[in-house]
């Protein structure tokens, strides 16, 4: 069922963007934290580049994403099934690359992002159309759900990322 899909995928991405705005709000001097063997990216690098794809994709939740050509491929397909896809597997558009954030900036940007995703009715009308309207650079266009649903195995994947720098250091 469409609701319980939504659902779940909203409650991942309330929990990961809760613990975004923890590490940020209570941990900030993580933030500079890197370890080159583990990413190129710092902690605030991985942070930022996740809030910046949730950012660009909040049209997602909006409904105003054109619909896009062709459909979700086989990669996409075994990402979106598995929940995983491995480091390093690609490069970031420009449009997401990270920056440098202060704290507050990135702790305002994820809660803001809270409310869109999570603490906002999102319409079952659009995540019940099949049709690809959520381009991914690698995956094809994928449907609505699907997007929503990628949006937290991305997110899920940096943050894994950020512990696994954590415990490096």
């Amino acid at each position: 069922m469409a609701s319980d899909r939504i659902a779940a995928s909203v409650s991942r991405l309330a929990g990961q963007l809760d613990e975004i705005t923890r590490i940020v709000r209570f941990e900030p001097a993580l933030l500079a934290l890197r370890v080159d063997r583990v990413s190129h990216w710092s902690i605030g690098q991985q942070l930022d580049h996740v809030v910046k794809v949730l950012e660009v994709s909040q049209r997602l939740v909006d409904g105003t994403m054109p619909h896009q050509p062709a459909g979700v491929n086989l990669l996409g397909r075994l990402v979106l099934t598995t929940g995983w896809f491995p480091r390093g597997f690609a490069k970031s558009p420009g449009m997401v690359r990270p920056g440098e954030q202060a704290p507050a900036d990135l702790a305002e940007r994820a809660s803001y992002l809270r409310k869109v995703y999570c603490e906002t009715p999102l319409s079952e009308a659009i995540f019940a159309d099949p049709r690809p309207v959520f381009p991914h650079p690698f995956f094809g266009g994928l449907s609505a759900l699907q997007g929503l649903h990628f949006l937290g195995i991305h997110t899920h994947h940096h943050l894994k990322i950020v512990a696994d720098i954590r415990r490096a250091t």
